[in-house]
């Protein structure tokens, strides 16, 4: 089974949607992206917080992988919500071969410079509008969760589409 990127991206949109619907959410095209990227940027943080990597000479609490994978979850909801306000949801979406290599891939070396790449390539693709940064802040978050957190496609996928909005 491949990850349905496109299925996943249309469900982050569509419960969006509903949840701005039912509340009555409004606010500028350009706060939403502002909010959406701060958003991303906390989850990312608290990912990284829950893994622990970076906590030298601290005890590290226990994290099941149910917790991590919930909080890779987000990571990538938040992802699809940047996406979609940019209007770059094309660079979402992978061919299976494409997805299949990057899961080849090896684990990160140093997981505090994955880290700062992706928050970098964030950063750009916000204040520069550089959709390349994006895509390869993108390609990162999907490695972090396949190879260096070792999660399957499948167990992405189930838990994604179980998640509430």
């Amino acid at each position: 089974m491949s990850l349905d990127l496109a299925n996943l991206l249309q469900t982050a949109i569509q419960r969006r949607n509903q949840y701005n619907y039912e509340h009555q959410v409004e606010v500028s095209s350009e706060e939403g992206l502002r909010v959406d990227y701060v958003a991303l940027s906390v989850s990312l943080a608290h990912l990284a917080d829950l893994m622990g990597w970076f906590k030298l000479g601290q005890a590290k609490a226990a994290v099941s992988s149910e917790e991590l994978l919930k909080a890779y979850i987000d990571v990538i909801d938040h992802t699809f919500q940047v996406a979609a306000r940019q209007t770059w949801s094309h660079l979402i979406v992978m061919k299976p071969d494409d997805l299949e290599r990057l899961e080849q891939k090896r684990p990160a070396k140093s997981l505090s410079q994955q880290y700062l790449a992706i928050s970098h390539f964030l950063d750009q693709s916000y204040f520069d509008r550089q959709q390349l940064a994006f895509q390869h802040a993108w390609h990162l978050i999907l490695k972090l969760g396949l190879v260096d957190l070792g999660f399957a496609e499948a167990q992405i996928e189930k838990s994604y589409l179980k998640k509430e909005a």
